[in-house]
């Protein structure tokens, strides 16, 4: 393979007879047997190292003639800069000559420079009665590309995961931690020597450490699970999070543990504890306004509740009469500010309350530190904290409504707290309003719609308030008394005329969009007709139909998102796969256990991603490429389901049961899709010889259906998840997309799909689709 440098001495006396290749026999035996098995051959002096012949394969391979190689010293078709030099390469062979075969990677370079790794094999041996060490090189280049292509690969794996903000986890089949990323032990506060080992119970509370294990339990049983607990950090600190889990199977399907993912969940938790508190409060005040009972008794108990909800000791209305002010209501255990109390206006925090430059509720933390430690409300009452608002009759202050403390909070009160009081605040002003219930309905829908107008059963204008004046840039004065289509020839003709009209006719509330051109902006009209005309709530809707105009887009671009799903992710996959197979092809027999798993699980993820692809593109298309709405009959929509899927029905000795389904306005393809994913889904989930039964129901604005099975059911703790995209449930080896994507297609069609179920009785996913067909 190499010219020696110099005497070489080791080598003995300088060989001087170079024997020709033609001579040797035997030698070109073994050449062309070489060729034909595609190994390039180099026979080297053992005396000199000096090349006395190579095979037909290796000029091919480096390039250069047979006369070129056997002049050539190594480091001429070498890549000496990657540190394959001469004088390693003399020691390779020079082993080889003194018995030591050589195995060993070498990075050559050929003629055209490109650069190539081979396999070299030295060995001492004997041909035509001479001895000769002989090199066997063989191009290895693919192999090593492949290799490098599987470590880059588990380099992305690995930096992902370390990099992941969710916390990464495997577990033993004990519950042991066996690795886990770097967030996880960031967050627990743990280091990797301490986690090493570690009981995952031990990472939790100890009243949920019961539900951990039975999830644990649960995914080792099932192949997968959700559970929600808080992690519990080093320092004793609880964070509520999200953890799931699949297990993990050797090749032989046994068991090795369960890996997983840990999603802080504080932020999703606390908008839920906020949504529930507002829920409650606004539930409590609708149900108690609508008794029948006394202002004083609704009031009282409204206090009562505001109390535990603002989480202070006091709750009391005040009236205001000149400089005196009395509780009304009072609700707690302060003697101050109990039923009849009096005491100046000028000594109460009421004052500020009532301050005209005021917008909102007055809030206090701590008054002390805010600067209250001197003013006569401070010195006589001592209330910490204080959050007050305005009542009004016809403009002109009467009193307020108050919640307080004689200890400060730790926190502002939250949006939702001072929405609360302000609320309950305009509540009693309407009641104590009653005589103008009209004018206060007025003032009322003024905040909410931003313009109100009303006009007669003649279309002339009876009101007008200021944000509609100033949106069209007409006052009230100009239009009050006048007829609106002459004041306003343009809406003539349009949709607004048709609905007002309509309205007038039917006496039905009705809304519609409109774009009025002559002011540039969307406007949503709700009209709500009676015997004395038409009450007119317009909604600027400008931001909302740009919203939609970008939503627009961005469905464009998911389009465009689909494209590259298609294409530009789905050759990868398909390679990286052909690629991994063809190493187990070409390696099967040199490959350990440990090997094999690794290439196994390179495959079937690979395999795994291209299903999940396939899925988010039809999932993706449900908005993009769906058909116009036409008349569809459903029986022939089950007709062309049951088709489809009449091989697996077969197969699972399964039982489909339709009644006489509606004809109405859908989507036919998407609606063949809907129904073949839920019924599909119930034969897979509900196990051999299942009943499914298909029926609807004719509600209001369209049509309801069931699609019913007798299966073992869905657990509680997973129906509110299955509608999520990758939530495969507990026995399923899909993507876990086709109920996403049976959700995205119900959406369309202006409906809303559930799932009712209780384990051991089987499933019932109802979905409504509205009905525009008219008979």
């Amino acid at each position: 393979m190499v010219h020696m440098v110099g005497s070489r001495q080791e080598f003995g006396q300088q060989f001087m007879i170079r024997l020709p290749v033609c001579d040797l026999s035997m030698k070109q035996t073994v050449s062309t047997v070489f060729d034909d098995l595609g190994v390039g051959i180099m026979l080297h002096d053992p005396e000199t190292g000096e090349i006395v012949g190579v095979n037909d394969r290796l000029t091919e391979l480096y390039g250069y003639s047979a006369a070129e190689l056997r002049e050539m010293d190594v480091h001429e078709y070498s890549a000496v800069d990657e540190g394959h030099t001469q004088v390693e390469a003399e020691k390779r062979i020079l082993a080889a000559a003194d018995g030591d075969p050589q195995e060993f990677e070498w990075r050559a370079e050929r003629a055209d420079g490109e650069r190539i790794w081979v396999n070299v094999r030295t060995t001492l041996t004997t041909l035509d009665g001479e001895a000769y060490v002989i090199a066997k090189i063989k191009d290895i280049s693919n192999r090593k590309q492949q290799q490098e292509d599987l470590e880059a690969e588990r380099g992305f794996i690995e930096q992902s995961l370390q990099t992941l903000n969710d916390a990464f986890y495997l577990l033993n089949t004990d519950g042991t931690l066996q690795r886990w990323n770097q967030t996880l032990s960031e967050r627990t506060g743990y280091s990797d020597a301490e986690l090493d080992g570690m009981q995952a119970l031990e990472l939790f509370p100890d009243d949920h450490q019961a539900a951990i294990s039975k999830a644990i339990t649960e995914v080792l049983d099932t192949g997968s699970g959700i559970v929600e607990a808080p992690l519990l950090t080093k320092d004793g600190e609880e964070i509520p999070h999200e953890f799931s889990g699949t297990t993990l199977t050797d090749d032989d399907g046994g068991l090795r543990g369960v890996i997983g993912i840990g999603r802080d969940i504080s932020e999703r938790q606390e908008q839920l504890n906020q949504l529930e508190k507002q829920e409650k409060a606004f539930r409590k005040l609708h149900q108690t306004a609508s008794k029948s009972a006394s202002f004083e008794e609704k009031i009282a108990d409204l206090l009562a509740f505001g109390r535990e909800f603002m989480d202070v000791e006091q709750g009391f209305l005040t009236s205001i009469d000149g400089d005196t002010q009395r509780i009304v209501v009072g609700v707690g255990p302060n003697e101050q500010l109990s039923d009849g109390a009096e005491a100046p206006f000028s000594e109460s925090y009421c004052r500020h309350t009532v301050d005209p430059d005021r917008s909102g509720p007055l809030t206090v933390m701590n008054a002390a530190e805010e600067g209250w430690k001197d003013d006569p409300a401070y010195e006589r009452f001592g209330l910490a904290c204080y959050a007050g608002s305005e009542i009004t009759v016809e403009g002109e202050t009467m009193g307020t409504i108050c919640f307080a403390d004689r200890n400060p909070v730790d926190k502002e009160f939250t949006e939702i707290q001072e929405t609360f009081v302000e609320l309950l605040t305009e509540w009693a002003s309407y009641e104590l309003e009653r005589a103008e219930r009209e004018k206060k309905y007025r003032r009322l829908t003024e905040r909410i719609s931003d313009a109100y107008y009303a006009v007669d059963t003649e279309f002339t204008v009876t009101y007008w308030n200021d944000v509609v004046a100033e949106r069209v840039g007409v006052p009230a004065d100009e239009v009050l008394g006048e007829n609106l289509w002459e004041h306003f020839p343009e809406l003539e003709d349009t949709v607004v005329e048709a609905q007002f009209r309509e309205a007038m006719d039917t006496q039905e509330p009705t809304s519609c969009e409109f774009h009025y051109d002559k002011h540039d902006y969307w406007t949503q009209l709700q009209i709500y007709p009676d015997e004395d005309g038409l009450a007119v709530i317009s909604k600027d809707i400008t931001d909302r139909k740009e919203y939609e105009s970008q939503l627009e887009r961005s469905n464009e671009r998911l389009q465009e998102f689909a494209y590259i799903l298609s294409h530009d992710l789905q050759e990868p996959l398909r390679m990286v796969s052909s690629y991994v197979c063809l190493l187990e092809e070409e390696f099967e027999d040199h490959l350990d256990e440990e090997t094999q798993q690794y290439i196994d699980f390179a495959v079937d993820g690979a395999e795994r991603m291209r299903g999940m692809i396939d899925g988010l593109l039809l999932y993706s298309r449900v908005e993009t490429e769906g058909d116009e709405r036409a008349k569809t009959n459903v029986d022939g929509v089950l007709d062309a389901v049951e088709t489809d899927l009449e091989l697996k029905l077969d197969e699972t000795e399964a039982n489909l049961i339709v009644d006489t389904m509606p004809t109405l306005q859908a989507d036919e393809d998407q609606l063949v899709q809907l129904f073949q994913n839920l019924i599909k889904n119930a034969v897979e989930h509900g196990g051999r010889g299942t009943t499914v039964e298909v029926s609807s129901t004719e509600v209001d604005d369209g049509h309801r259906f069931a699609v019913s099975d007798d299966g073992p059911g869905i657990p509680p703790d997973q129906q509110d998840d299955i509608f999520r995209l990758f939530d495969k449930g507990g026995d399923s080896d899909g993507t876990g997309i086709g109920l996403a994507i049976c959700e995205r297609i119900v959406n369309r069609h202006n409906g809303d799909i559930w799932v009712e179920s209780e384990p051991g009785e089987g499933t019932t996913f109802y979905f409504t689709i509205e009905d525009e067909y008219d008979d």
